[in-house]
């Protein structure tokens, strides 16, 4: 007898180590999935808060723009201001579309030149997408040729990858009311230089009116890419949008004919 209870005591051990392993592994996987929410959660409040702060910013920095504020002796000044919206800050500056590489209209020296100049890609690899693109926009039966209606249009051309893409999309556009740069030479090697710096990325480390004086080279531009760059704690967000001062809508002297959703450029690093 003692022998048998002492067996049934080691089965009663074992049913109850397994029952309080499965309830330890449940717990974690409660508390994983709370964390999960929460950190969801917070990247949508903070992507919202980015979103609204960004698009009030743009308003801003566009009826300043409206005013002539970055016009001096007949010469557009590049608009960049700093806002401070209650706790956040955001950096906006406006890029002339005329700029940037038209993905419909560019050549291919010009786009090799973007995506060798964006980091995306080598020379050789740069020029062999370059002349992929230009082929792809041709029609094979000799007519207009396809055209692209969006920037990521682009990923439909074989060999363009999404890593590719993210890395370009700061220097090329499908303008609206302008025209982009649209052959190689020393005016888009200069853009292009100038572009390099006004990136997102590039900016996050750079002081607000670093660009202040910048001439457009025109007294006004018709299109402009309109990048916000909203801080929120530690966390850097990009709102970007498209505008066209050719056109209205409704009261506003602007036409506003794409955002794209509030993206982290920068964030902190994990701690040491």
């Amino acid at each position: 007898m003692s022998s048998y209870s002492r067996s049934e005591s080691g089965v009663a051990l074992a049913v109850v180590v397994w029952f309080i392993a499965g309830m330890s592994l449940l717990v974690a996987g409660v508390v994983m999935s709370a964390r999960t929410d929460v950190r969801f959660a917070q990247l949508h409040m903070g992507r919202a808060q980015a979103s609204a702060a960004g698009d009030g910013a743009v308003n801003l920095l566009l009826a300043d723009m409206r005013d002539g504020l970055y016009v001096d002796d007949g010469v557009a000044r590049l608009p960049q201001q700093v806002y401070q919206l209650g706790e956040v800050q955001v950096d906006v500056v406006a890029v002339p579309t005329e700029w940037l590489v038209d993905i419909n209209t560019a050549t291919a020296p010009l786009m090799a030149n973007a995506l060798q100049l964006s980091g995306a890609l080598d020379q050789s690899r740069a020029q062999f997408l370059g002349n992929a693109v230009v082929q792809w926009r041709r029609d094979p039966k000799g007519a207009a040729g396809v055209r692209m209606e969006a920037l990521e249009d682009l990923l439909s051309v074989p060999g363009v990858n999404r890593r590719t893409w993210d890395r370009v999309r700061d220097y090329i556009a499908v303008p609206v009311g302008s025209v982009g740069l649209s052959r190689p030479g020393a005016k888009a090697q200069q853009r292009m230089r100038m572009l390099q710096t006004l990136t997102p990325v590039q900016r996050v480390s750079a002081t607000g009116q670093a660009f202040a004086g910048i001439s457009t080279g025109a007294a006004r531009a018709t299109g402009y890419r309109i990048d916000a760059l909203v801080r929120i704690g530690d966390t850097v967000w990009l709102r970007r949008r498209w505008v066209s001062m050719s056109a209205s809508v409704g009261v506003l002297p602007w036409r506003v004919y794409r955002t794209e959703p509030a993206r982290i450029v920068s964030r902190p690093g994990p701690a040491a």
